[in-house]
């Protein structure tokens, strides 16, 4: 009967040290998913700028010097509103997160 439960219990402890694996496995990939992931965010948004502000510079050196002032508080305008809907996208985004995709959903997933 002692056999048996050592038994048992050697089996339990091994399922559970390879359900305790599995999860690091998951953990580490899902690491290394969210550094690629914010790499190549930091990257888009350099070009972005760069592309961004050589466009602004070139549209400002295109223009009239008379109408330079009002293109560029214009453009500004446009980039405020622009980064205010950004803004409300990423909350919105950042309220329906999961850690792991094999979770279940919580009450505010969609």
């Amino acid at each position: 009967m002692v056999s048996v439960l050592r038994r048992l219990l050697g089996s339990a402890a091994g399922i559970a040290t390879t359900h305790l694996e599995w999860v690091a496995l998951q953990i580490e990939a899902e690491r290394r998913r969210l550094a690629r992931l914010s790499m190549y965010a930091a990257l888009t948004l350099l070009l972005l700028f760069t592309g961004i502000w050589l466009g602004v510079a070139g549209l400002l050196l295109w223009a009239e010097p008379s109408q330079r002032a009002a293109i560029a508080a214009g453009l500004a305008l446009g980039f405020l509103a622009a980064a205010a809907v950004a803004a409300c996208r990423w909350r919105r985004l950042s309220r329906h997160r999961r850690a792991f995709r094999w979770a279940p959903p919580g009450p505010s997933s969609p």
